[in-house]
């Protein structure tokens, strides 16, 4: 790709960002907004529950103009896009982005309240669909090149930084980092916590940061594992790991006699509590467990590959590379 097609990409990315969020901003009612959105009365109040959560729009309109600007400079000033980060990591970055504006931005947020199966589809988005595109996507590669070059030096010389990624380096491994997200939801799953966390927004924001939080630990651990074969066979035992408690967990909503978390009124929506908790359990089984059988089946074939015959894909760009050809 030459330099002022990307260039022309870029900007529409930027442009393309600033004008859905400001279409948002003047279509969307002018009331507040809280973090698990407004409690819906009926399916006919399900398209008028748009939110504009300052608390997911400026975080999500940040990163996108950070990466686009990271993006258009890196191709500047080299050239070309660095080996192992081009369109495939943009259109994934991309993807990535739209789905986690979905899952907390669009009326699914409003949905999740009145109706566990809604919770649960955006809970699959916030575990697995998301995090694995960002993490494909690579965005702190971009978001180092947005930043002034001083600062980029200045990072690679920031001995606390490094002092604190080498401490929580054990949790950035397969394992440790599935068993992290393991504990994580079924600890928010338990009944107690899970009917707080639908009663306040502060509890619900405070999950889905740490659903998305040890999600995307858990797919850059797994992900990043596939450059080598010891690590993969790591990466293949934390998604088998993953896949049996997902399984488990789903086993329990949809095998349940009886509703494990309060509900309001469902009589509006044609399901009731129990019905509704099954449906949640048959979402979970599905497509989250297919999920994490396919990444599973990818380090297998990794392992099972003979060492003569693997293919060198191109090494993931760090961070470090980035700060030396900046210096």
């Amino acid at each position: 790709m030459r330099l002022g097609s990307l260039e022309t990409s870029c900007h529409k990315l930027t442009k393309t960002a600033l004008s859905l969020f400001a279409v948002l901003a003047i279509l969307l009612p002018g009331r507040p907004s809280l973090a698990h959105g407004m409690a819906l009365h009926g399916p006919g109040d399900l398209w008028h529950s748009w939110q504009t959560d300052p608390l997911v729009t400026i975080p999500l309109i940040a990163s996108i103009l950070l990466f686009a600007r990271g993006v258009w400079r890196l191709r500047g000033s080299l050239g070309r896009l660095l080996p192992g980060f081009g369109m495939g990591q943009v259109f994934c970055f991309v993807a990535g982005t739209a789905l986690l504006a979905f899952a907390l931005l669009s009326p699914l947020e409003s949905l999740s309240k009145p109706l566990l199966s809604a919770h649960m589809v955006q809970h699959i988005l916030l575990i697995a669909v998301a995090p694995p595109l960002l993490v494909l996507g690579k965005p702190e590669v971009a978001w180092l090149w947005a930043l002034p070059d001083a600062w980029r030096r200045g990072m690679a010389r920031n001995r606390g930084a490094r002092s604190i990624l080498s401490f929580l380096s054990p949790c950035a491994k397969p394992i440790p980092a599935a068993l992290i997200h393991m504990a994580t939801l079924w600890i928010w799953h338990s009944p107690t916590l899970f009917d707080a966390a639908v009663a306040s927004d502060r509890l619900h924001w405070l999950e889905h940061v740490l659903f998305f939080g040890t999600a995307l630990l858990f797919w850059r651990a797994a992900i990043k594992a596939h450059s080598g074969r010891e690590a993969a066979a790591a990466a293949l035992i934390a998604c088998f790991i993953t896949l049996l408690q997902s399984g488990l967990l789903s086993a329990l909503l949809s095998f349940a006699r009886e509703a494990l978390y309060r509900t309001p009124d469902m009589g509006d929506w044609g399901l009731t509590a129990l019905e509704d908790q099954q449906l949640a359990g048959a979402i979970m089984s599905l497509p989250m467990c297919a999920i994490y059988l396919v990444s599973g089946l990818i380090m297998a074939l990794r392992l099972l590959t003979p060492p003569g015959r693997e293919r060198r894909s191109p090494l993931p760009v760090a961070p470090s590379d980035l700060l030396k050809q900046s210096s």
